[in-house]
C-alpha cells in the first residue's frame, strides 16, 4: 500500500533581517509582526513579546489577494443559540482541513502517515502551538479527549461512528509531545476527510489543563462539588458535558481556552456576541504578521431572519452567507446592490439537486410498495417530470435540471447518471405505466393492479415556499399521466415523524452529497433513517440488521460495497467502489432528482478583502472556513 504523507502548505516567503523578533521558516529567517492592540499589550507588560507566542516555525498562509492591514470589526448577525453554526463556519481549525477546492490540507497536524493497510494513523502536531491563554497545545490534550472522554462511558456511551466506522475505541499511543499515533482494528478509509470535518474539532477544542477541574478522574472532591452547586447541575458527567460542548467551548465561556483566531469576549446569546483577536494564534501570512487581520467579530442578535436580510441590504453586513440564500432573496440582494453598496460571491450548494423525489420502498402498503420498488416506475416518473419547467418558474431559468448524481465539481461524476431519463418524455412515461398494467380507466385516471385508484401523496416541508412550489409543479406533471397526486405540506417535526417511520409514499428533500459523496451517501444507498427512498433499510444498515428491515440483494450489495469503501485507503480503489454503486443507482433510479439549485450569494463589504471569488456550501465543508477567514481583512471606508 502506498504511504500518504501530509506536507504543510507553505507559501513563497519574503526574506528577512536576521536580527529580529522572529524564527525560522526552513532555512529562512522570519521576522514577525503582530497587531497594534498587541503590540501595546506587550509594552504593557501584560503579553509576552509576539515571538515567545508563535511556534518558531508557524503556520504559513498566502493571502488571496494581497497581505492585509490590521484593524476592523467584522459585522455579522445571528438569530439566537440555535444559529451559533454560522459564527462555527468562521472558526475552524481542526487537525486536517479542507483546501477551497474540497482536499484535504494540513493544518494542526502539519504531517501524517498511514500504515498497517490503513489502520493506523500517526499525526505529527505542529510544534509550539499555544493555547489562547499561553498554555501549550501538545499530544495530552487529544489523548485526553480520547481516553477521558470517549473511554468514559458517563460521558460517551457509545463510539462516534465518524470516529470509527466499527464503533470500537483505537489505541492511542503517545510518541512524543507532538507525534500521536492512532491504531484501529479495521482500516479506516475516511478518517482524515471525518478528521476535517466541523465534528473534527471534537480533537482540537478539549484543552485538558482547563477541563480538568470539571473531571471526577482529575478534581478534587470538595471542589468539584462546589462547581456544581454554584452552577446548580445535578451531575460530574452532565457539568462536564455542558463545559465541553462544542457550542459552549467556542461561543459560550469566556473562559475557555481556544486555538482558533478569535475567542469568545461578550458570550452568545448576548444583543452583540463579540469574539477578539486570539493572542496566541499560531499561523502567520507570507510577511510574518501574526493572523488574523481583524479585530473582532460582532454578531448582532435578531429576533428573525428576515431582519439579516433588511440589515444586509441596509449595508450592515461586513461579510455572511447565512439567512441570505433562497431565489427570491437572491433576486431582491441582486437588485439591491446599488442601495446597500456591497457586492455578492457565490456560493455552490454541493447538494447534488435543490429537491429529489424519494419513493419509499418501505411502504406499509403491499400493493404501493410493489409498484415504488419497480424501477420502471421510477423511470416513468422522471420522464414525466417537466424540469425545464421547475426551472423557469421557480428558479427563473438559473438552475439545471438533472439527476441526484455528483457534481462535476466531484471526482465521482458521471455524465450519464447526470442525464439518465430527465428528458420530458409523456409518451415514454406511459409506456412504462402501460407495461406495468397501471392501465388509465374512462376518467384518464390509473388504476392499481388490484384494482384500486393509484393515487400518490408527495410529502414536503411547508417552512420552505419554493419546496412547495416544485411539489405542486411534480404533482400536476404526474396528474397529466393519468395518477392522482396531492401535496401534503407540513412542519418538519411532522414531516420526519412520518418519514422515517416510513409512513409516506414520496418525500421531497434536497440532494445533499453531490461533493461529499463518501461521507454524505443517504441517497445512494439506505445509509441511515434520513434516507427517505427506504428508512427502514438504512436502520437495518446503521444498527447491524437488530432493527429496521433486511433489504433485497441489490440494495445489499450497495451497503457491502459501501463497507469495503470504508476500510479502503487507497482513493484509486475507493472510486472504483463508489463507481459501481453509481452505476446501480444510474440502472435502478431509486430517487428522481429536479433541479441543481443556483448558486446562493455572500453579501460582502467592498472594504472587505481576502474573500473567496466564489465557494461552497454543504455542512460537512463549514463555508467560509476553509477559506482562511483569518486572512480576511479590512480597510477603512
Amino acid at each position: 500500500m502506498r504511504a500518504m504523507v501530509g506536507v504543510r502548505c507553505a507559501a513563497a516567503l519574503v526574506s528577512a533581517a536576521l536580527i529580529c523578533l522572529g524564527g525560522f521558516l526552513g532555512d529562512q529567517a522570519f521576522c514577525f509582526n503582530e497587531a497594534p492592540m498587541l503590540a501595546k499589550l506587550v509594552k504593557e507588560g501584560k503579553l509576552p513579546p509576539v515571538d515567545k507566542r508563535l511556534p518558531a516555525q508557524p503556520v504559513v498562509i498566502k493571502p488571496n489577494e494581497k497581505p492585509g492591514v490590521y484593524g476592523g470589526v467584522w459585522r455579522r448577525a445571528y438569530t439566537g443559540m440555535g444559529d451559533l453554526v454560522g459564527a462555527r463556519r468562521v472558526v475552524y481549525e481542526p487537525l486536517v482541513r479542507w483546501s477551497p477546492d474540497y482536499k484535504i490540507l494540513p493544518n494542526l497536524a502539519e504531517k501524517w502517515e498511514i500504515s498497517d493497510e490503513g489502520r493506523a494513523f500517526t499525526l505529527h502536531l505542529v510544534k509550539g502551538v499555544r493555547w489562547s491563554d499561553g498554555e501549550p497545545f501538545t499530544v495530552e490534550d487529544i489523548i485526553f479527549y480520547f481516553d477521558d472522554v470517549l473511554a468514559d462511558k458517563e460521558l460517551t456511551p457509545s463510539i462516534p461512528k465518524w470516529i470509527s466506522p466499527e464503533g470500537k475505541m483505537p489505541k492511542v499511543t503517545k510518541v512524543d509531545d507532538h507525534t500521536i499515533k492512532l491504531e484501529f482494528e479495521e482500516p479506516n478509509g475516511l478518517f482524515l476527510q471525518q478528521l476535517a470535518c466541523p465534528h473534527g474539532m471534537e480533537l482540537t477544542t478539549k484543552p485538558k489543563h482547563y477541563l480538568k477541574k470539571f473531571h471526577k478522574k482529575y478534581a478534587k472532591p470538595e471542589e468539584l462539588d462546589a462547581i456544581l452547586k454554584q452552577k446548580n447541575v445535578s451531575s460530574w458527567a452532565k457539568l462536564f458535558q455542558d463545559e465541553s460542548s462544542l457550542r459552549y467551548c467556542l461561543f459560550v465561556s469566556k473562559e475557555m481556552p481556544s486555538l482558533c483566531a478569535w475567542v469568545t469576549t461578550v458570550p452568545a446569546p448576548s444583543k452583540r456576541f463579540v469574539m477578539e483577536r486570539n493572542p496566541y494564534y499560531w499561523k502567520v501570512d507570507t510577511n510574518g504578521n501574526q493572523l488574523p487581520y481583524i479585530d473582532s467579530v460582532v454578531h448582532e442578535l435578531q429576533a428573525e431572519a428576515q431582519t439579516i436580510l433588511l440589515k444586509a441590504i441596509a449595508g450592515e453586513i461586513d461579510m455572511q452567507g447565512r439567512h441570505l440564500g433562497g431565489m427570491q432573496k437572491s433576486v431582491l440582494l441582486v437588485a439591491s446592490m446599488g442601495q446597500g453598496n456591497y457586492r455578492l460571491v457565490p456560493k455552490t450548494a454541493t447538494a447534488s439537486v435543490g429537491l429529489l423525489l424519494a419513493p419509499n420502498l418501505n411502504h406499509q402498503d403491499p400493493a404501493m410498495r410493489k409498484i415504488l420498488s419497480d424501477a420502471r416506475f421510477r423511470i416513468a416518473l422522471s420522464h414525466a417530470l417537466n424540469r425545464e419547467e421547475i426551472n423557469k418558474i421557480v428558479y427563473r431559468g438559473k438552475g439545471l435540471p438533472r439527476q441526484a448524481a455528483p457534481l462535476k465539481e466531484s471526482e465521482y461524476y458521471s455524465a450519464s447518471y447526470e442525464k439518465a431519463y430527465i428528458t420530458y418524455d409523456k409518451a415514454k412515461a406511459e409506456a412504462l405505466l402501460d407495461d406495468m398494467g397501471l392501465k388509465k380507466g374512462s376518467d384518464g385516471k390509473r388504476a392499481r393492479a388490484d384494482g384500486q385508484p393509484l393515487r400518490l401523496t408527495l410529502d414536503v416541508t411547508a417552512a420552505i415556499e419554493n419546496w412547495v412550489d416544485q411539489a405542486e409543479i411534480v404533482a400536476s406533471n404526474l396528474g397529466a399521466i393519468g395518477i392522482d397526486t396531492e401535496v401534503k405540506a407540513e412542519t418538519r417535526d411532522l414531516f420526519r415523524q412520518r418519514i422515517q417511520s416510513a409512513a409516506h409514499d414520496i418525500a421531497l428533500w434536497p440532494g445533499d452529497g453531490g461533493m461529499e459523496c463518501l461521507l454524505e451517501p443517504r441517497w445512494y444507498f439506505p445509509f441511515s433513517t434520513e434516507s427517505l427512498q427506504a428508512p427502514l433499510y438504512g436502520k437495518w444498515y446503521q444498527t447491524g440488521g437488530k432493527q429496521g428491515e433486511e433489504p433485497p440483494a441489490e440494495i445489499k450489495e450497495l451497503m457491502n460495497i459501501y463497507n469495503e469503501i470504508l476500510v479502503t485507503v487507497s482513493d484509486q480503489k475507493q472510486k472504483e467502489l463508489f463507481a459501481k454503486i453509481i452505476a446501480a443507482n444510474e440502472k435502478h433510479l431509486w430517487v428522481v432528482g429536479l433541479v441543481h439549485d443556483p448558486p446562493d450569494y455572500y453579501v460582502v463589504a467592498p472594504n472587505m478583502h481576502n474573500v473567496p471569488k466564489q465557494d461552497f456550501q454543504s455542512w460537512t465543508y463549514p463555508n467560509p472556513g476553509p477559506a482562511n477567514p483569518e486572512q480576511f481583512f479590512m480597510t477603512k471606508k
